[in-house]
């Protein structure tokens, strides 16, 4: 009894020292960190490599749009915050006008970036998680989804699995 106990534990630590996992920027293996670009060093499975350098180029992307509609939303804003009754002197004549702001173009660009960039930081965290399970040896299990999708002229929903 004591044997099988003794081997079930050493089983066990060695099973969850030798996995792999995700911990925000960094990949932990067998106790080390490692980061994102050295994830060839981490997996030893091609089909994992590849669902993880699918995840950083999505993560790529999503930061791309995410950054560029942040600071076109910012930059709307304080547009929008300088806006106002403006002073300027022509010839030595004070003349006050009331400007139109222009933020509202760049504030509804960065919220359109930042929807676009949100699909793909959600598609980056599936491939990772994807890849993830794959290198630890788990299934994969049967995971149906709903899809809304543009056909014509209208919207339709479909079950995919």
């Amino acid at each position: 009894m004591k044997n099988l106990i003794l081997f079930v534990s050493i089983l066990l630590s060695q099973i969850s020292f030798a996995q792999v996992s995700y911990e925000k920027n960094k990949l932990i293996k067998d106790g080390v960190k490692y980061k994102l670009s050295k994830y060839e060093d981490v997996f030893t499975k091609t089909e994992a490599r590849d669902y993880f350098k699918k995840a950083r180029t999505n993560k790529t992307v999503g930061e791309i749009f995410a950054y560029s509609g942040g600071f076109s939303l910012g930059f709307g804003i304080g547009r929008l915050l300088a806006g106002g009754e403006k002073t300027v002197y022509v010839n030595g004549v004070k003349q006050t006008f009331k400007s139109e702001s222009k933020g509202w173009g760049f504030i509804a660009t960065g919220a359109g970036l930042i929807g676009i960039g949100i699909p793909f930081a959600l598609a980056a965290d599936k491939n990772a998680k994807k890849a993830i399970s794959i290198e630890n040896g788990e299934t994969v299990a049967f995971q149906p989804y709903l899809k809304i999708e543009s056909i014509g002229n209208g919207i339709a929903m479909s079950y995919n699995f």
